[in-house]
């Protein structure tokens, strides 16, 4: 697998990850400042918002997703913008303070929100407050956020993005279902860089299918992943993880970092990959290098961006030809802090898949 204002509602779809087992939906972080108290009610005001909740379907990791929410002035008194808070900081709004709705009239409140890396159910909300209105107004985005392929297992007859073998350690084998969002068929190519067990499939005399259910066996492996990671053709979903819940799993990163992982997708060998993190709450501290702790591949920062709040740093991987095939590598991130003099350094998973 893509927001407006009285109060906007976004819902996070995969948002950043927390430390420790992960939520079953991705959140954002939450804004500094808390919504606004809503102001004193005023004799004849009324408002009507056209869709106060709007489902956005599967949005794809990472993309930006606009919608503009319609409030109109059903009373007999002008209405004040007196603020508009959204709920995170992946959504962002307009200036819309001291904007004020004739009675009769309709406000235009566009919202737009980044969605995480990560998957899963997704919501985000945007506060507005307005002059006369006692409740503040919430709009909601809604929506889940998943590759052109979904990736999903079974938990307790629920659908879900991620594997569950914390509360039921049995989980670490089982199957995941895939199902491609936009109808095409596609091929499923290796589970954790092994050929797949597909049911009911045999790939050399079936078509390609939309639609596979794919086993898995964490068991075979020297220690249980925190991500199962299935390679698939589908031009928009080459490599899709779902995060492994389990007691030996559990990541707490140095940093507060938006994602655990940043998947790279399939690459060729020699090629330099252009890939990025986000860091939250840096402030005065800078990034000063990013290194692969995997001799195989070399790591290289090519910037950062934003601010105290949010740094997006980049950088470009490129894998050697002992690299060939699948790879979870840790590449460690640098930061000065200015106070102290001292480096910090964070390590964060790259998902790869790399072709000769």
């Amino acid at each position: 697998m893509q927001m407006l204002t009285l109060a906007v509602v976004v819902i996070g779809l995969s948002g950043g990850e927390a430390p420790a087992s992960p939520p079953a939906t991705a959140t954002d972080t939450p804004a500094t400042a808390a919504p606004p108290a809503a102001p004193t009610p005023s004799a004849g005001a009324s408002i009507s918002v056209d869709r106060s909740t709007v489902d956005l379907g599967f949005i794809t990791p990472r993309s930006t997703i606009e919608h503009t929410f319609r409030i109109t002035n059903t009373g007999g008194v002008p209405l004040k913008v007196m603020a508009v808070k959204p709920s995170c900081t992946c959504t962002t709004t307009i200036n819309l303070d001291g904007t004020v709705i004739a009675p009769g009239s309709t406000l235009d409140v566009p919202a737009s929100m980044r969605a995480p890396a990560s998957t899963g159910q997704k919501q985000v909300v945007v506060n507005v407050v307005l002059q006369g209105i006692p409740n503040v107004v919430e709009l909601r985005m809604v929506g889940e956020i998943a590759f052109p392929v979904r990736a999903t297992t079974s938990v307790q007859g629920k659908d879900v993005p991620y594997v569950d073998a914390d509360s039921d350690p049995s989980r670490v084998r089982g199957a995941v279902k895939l199902k491609s969002t936009d109808g095409k068929p596609f091929l499923v190519r290796a589970v954790q860089g092994q050929p797949p067990v597909i049911e009911a499939f045999d790939p050399a005399k079936d078509a390609p299918r939309a639609e596979y259910t794919v086993a898995y066996d964490l068991t075979q492996l020297p220690r249980v992943p925190p991500y199962l990671v299935i390679e698939t053709d589908h031009p928009g979903a080459r490599l899709i993880d779902l995060r492994v819940r389990h007691a030996t799993t559990h990541i707490k990163p140095v940093l507060s970092l938006a994602e655990f992982r940043v998947n790279a997708g399939c690459v060729k060998v020699g090629a330099a990959t252009a890939l990025d993190i986000e860091i939250k709450n840096l402030g005065m501290m800078q990034v000063t290098g990013v290194k692969s702790a995997d001799p195989r591949f070399t790591a290289t920062m090519a910037g950062q961006s934003g601010d105290a709040k949010l740094r997006a740093v980049a950088f470009t991987l490129v894998a050697s030809p002992q690299a060939a095939g699948f790879s979870m590598l840790p590449v460690t991130i640098t930061v000065l802090d200015p106070v102290s003099k001292r480096n910090v350094e964070s390590t964060v998973l790259v998902l790869v898949q790399v072709d000769p």
